[in-house]
């Protein structure tokens, strides 16, 4: 697929003051990405597809830091005042500054490493064994929102379907997915997510199942606090000026002058969208085209009793994650080193430590072979409490 190219080339740099909103929406994972790195690819048990970006047609939306005292508040202010030029759409992404935003006449393209700036995984009881790793979902592997949403001729709703793949984005850059995981199960009821809303997938990549209302304590209450697939916004559970929502339609949404269609999170199921209101390319069950997430390491299975605790950036290329499995503690470390290699050390409490280094595949090999296993042998784990990892 090839986006049209605009009548003229857009040639506009938005500098944003940022200042200390770069100190209060600081990442605690802290691993950064570039657009111009190889951009490795894999279906995360999905089959994506993604055109290329024409850079000689888009406009990049670029942060400039500014050291100040002002508060978050009235940064955020500043922001927004001073991307008059950017879309709409843009606006609530604006206030993230680790994202890379471009955008064309038809879309806006986020690039993101698939990491949040809060904390990650605390609270799960039902856990695959996955971990938060960075993404590298820039370039033509980023997320692409409409600009000009169209509506569709009837809604494609959500109910037992698309259960592969993201149907929102959160303004952070983070992917929202069905609230249900590929069993069908509503992740949020079973203990699978976080505080936050999210958990790991099978390619150790990090996404929401539920609406992040936590956002709206970064871009406010009145700002969408991320966009279907489709290209509508997600407002939380009030309106933009404050008001009751009213008069939802099956897909959470409704229209509203001045406002035009949007949806609405909700405390309960479907906790995002109920369907696509706009229009949408479905293929094999999932919208498309979409990001590919990498896997670093083999899937692994659901570890019946565990609860994690705690998870820590060590530092920017080594992670923690701590959990209990009865009165025991163990915990995962994993480190990325410069030439590529993850390197995992597996706590086992009396069972004893074991090490694990894995290579990603070289983009371009066959999608279904495993990521390599260097060296090291993972320790026998309790009987797994589903024979199918979640999504």
């Amino acid at each position: 697929m090839k986006h049209p190219t605009p009548t003229r080339s857009i040639s506009v740099t938005i500098l944003i003051v940022l200042a200390s909103l770069a100190a209060f929406q600081r990442p605690c994972i802290a691993h950064p990405w570039k657009a111009d790195h190889d951009h490795h690819h894999h279906d995360h048990n999905h089959n994506h597809r993604h055109p290329t970006i024409p850079s000689h047609s888009s406009t990049t939306i670029s942060p400039t830091r500014v050291v100040s005292q002002a508060p978050a508040l009235a940064i955020a202010a500043a922001v927004v005042a001073n991307a008059a030029n950017a879309p709409a759409t843009a606006k609530s992404f604006l206030l993230f500054p680790n994202l890379e935003l471009k955008f064309d006449r038809d879309h806006l393209y986020v690039g993101s490493n698939g990491l949040p700036a809060h904390p990650m995984m605390i609270g799960i009881t039902n856990w695959q064994q996955q971990v938060p790793l960075p993404q590298n979902y820039t370039g033509d592997n980023a997320w692409r929102i409409p600009l000009n949403p169209i509506p569709a001729a009837s809604p494609a709703m959500i109910d037992d379907r698309f259960l592969r793949g993201a149907i929102a984005l959160a303004v952070n850059g983070i992917p929202i997915f069905n609230p249900q995981n590929n069993r069908g199960e509503i992740s949020y009821e079973i203990g699978e997510l976080d505080q936050w809303g999210g958990h790991c997938g099978r390619a150790d990549d990090y996404h929401y199942h539920i609406a992040p209302l936590h956002l709206q304590n970064t871009v406010g209450k009145g700002r969408p606090i991320a966009f279907a697939l489709d290209g509508y916004p997600i407002y939380g559970l009030t309106e933009p000026d404050g008001s009751a929502v009213r008069n939802l339609d099956a897909c959470n949404g409704h229209h509203q002058p001045g406002l035009g269609y949007h949806y609405h999170a909700s405390n309960q199921y479907p906790y995002v969208i109920g369907g696509f209101h706009g229009q949408i390319n479905e293929v094999e069950g999932q919208v498309d085209p979409q990001p590919r997430a990498q896997p670093v390491r083999p899937a692994a299975t659901p570890l019946r009793g565990a609860k994690i605790t705690k998870f820590e950036a060590i530092n920017p290329t080594t992670y923690k994650l701590s959990y209990t499995l009865g009165a025991d503690q163990h915990s995962i470390s994993y480190t990325i080193k410069p030439d590529n290699v993850y390197e995992f050390t597996y706590d086992n409490s009396t069972a004893g430590t074991t090490t694990e280094s894995y290579t990603p595949r070289p983009r371009g090999q066959d999608r279904n072979r495993p990521p390599r296993r260097d060296a090291g042998t993972r320790p026998p784990r309790p009987t797994p409490s589903s024979p199918k990892p979640t999504n």
